[in-house]
């Protein structure tokens, strides 16, 4: 049976049939033994986040992608491009056939390794980053180098009893926080530079 994430959005496994779908959205995943199955609350607070600011032709970062649901719903949605990035070998080789599986793989740039590995130049409208908040700070810096001013940052990954730390982490960082998700343990944000 394939996974509901939350009503918005259904992840099929390749042997299942898309009228299991029901007409909603879905995603075909080959989970590969990675994370990003859509069964875990950040993977469904970062899509809960990302289906109020999805646009057609918007550029879109991936960092962390495991198994590429975020990256590949993205561009289901109407994302121009995106690079997917993770330091997991196995990870990027999954998450490049699962964008093929779901007729995306003209859209995406898997990249193995760090992200600053990106040209400087490389700026996006959407930096989606599930993670551990502690490796999202260490990232920080190297993430806001691809930001434009208008950029929008969808994260999660924070435990929710941290919460008030994180988004004072994030206001030091000069960004600002627009909006929240929590969902059990687990809280997600969405942000933007904050121009100061």
């Amino acid at each position: 049976m394939p996974a509901w994430t939350d009503q918005r959005l259904v992840i099929l496994l390749p042997h299942e049939d898309p009228a299991f779908a029901h007409g909603k959205p879905y995603v075909v995943i080959e989970p590969g033994n990675k994370f990003g199955t859509g069964a875990h609350p950040t993977t469904r607070i970062c899509l809960a986040i990302l289906e109020g600011v999805l646009f057609t032709d918007q550029t879109i970062l991936d960092v962390g992608t495991g198994t590429g649901i975020l990256g590949i719903y993205a561009a289901k949605v109407g994302g121009k491009n995106v690079v997917a990035v993770d330091q997991d070998l196995k990870a990027c080789k999954v998450c490049q056939q699962n964008f093929v599986k779901n007729s995306q793989g003209e859209k995406v740039r898997v990249i193995n390794g760090r992200i600053d590995a990106l040209s400087q130049l490389k700026l996006f409208d959407i930096v989606i980053a599930n993670l551990e908040s502690d490796t999202f700070i260490s990232l920080l810096p190297a993430l806001k180098a691809h930001m434009k001013p208008s950029s929008l940052v969808v994260m999660s990954g924070v435990l929710a009893t941290s919460k008030e730390h994180f988004v004072s982490v994030l206001e030091a960082s000069s960004l600002r926080v627009i909006s929240s998700v929590t969902e059990g343990e687990w809280a997600g944000f969405l942000a933007t530079p904050s121009h100061r």
